[in-house]
């Protein structure tokens, strides 16, 4: 059974406060969280926290001690959000804007995307380089 703790009296200092997993079963804790010392998901022997005394902290949802996993890279924008900001900015390049043109591109000014991997401003991209990112991005299904 995996148990959530938070160290309240330890001899290490950087052990104070410090938030840790405990799978007593397979003798190791994993770091939550540290002020200093350990890194988060670190996992260490439970020999090496010493002597310390705690309080229980409810850690639900948190997955047991295991190497291993998948990367997941999850649009949380549409499609129509923008190719709205590109034909707003095609507009005001061929100089017939709208107020609502204007207001679409300032609401959106400081909307960032990962183009390979690199985080950029979808803003700051040229008109083909936003096509080629709605293109590239957002299929119909899976």
């Amino acid at each position: 059974m995996i148990q959530g703790i938070q160290i309240t009296k330890s001899v290490n200092v950087n052990l104070m406060n410090s938030i840790w997993l405990i799978d007593a079963e397979n003798n190791q804790a994993r770091c939550l969280a540290a002020a200093s010392g350990y890194e988060a998901d670190q996992v260490v022997a439970l020999e090496e926290l010493g002597e310390y005394e705690s309080r229980p902290v409810n850690v639900e949802g948190v997955q047991p001690l295991r190497e291993g996993g998948q990367h997941l890279n999850v649009n949380v924008l549409n499609r129509e959000t923008l190719v709205r900001i590109m034909e707003a900015r095609e507009r005001v390049e061929a100089g017939n804007p709208t107020d609502e043109d204007l207001d679409i591109i300032t609401a959106n000014a400081q909307l960032t995307i990962r183009v390979s991997g690199y985080a950029v401003r979808f803003n700051s991209l040229t008109l083909e380089q936003q096509k080629d990112v709605i293109t590239r991005t957002f299929t119909q299904s899976l």
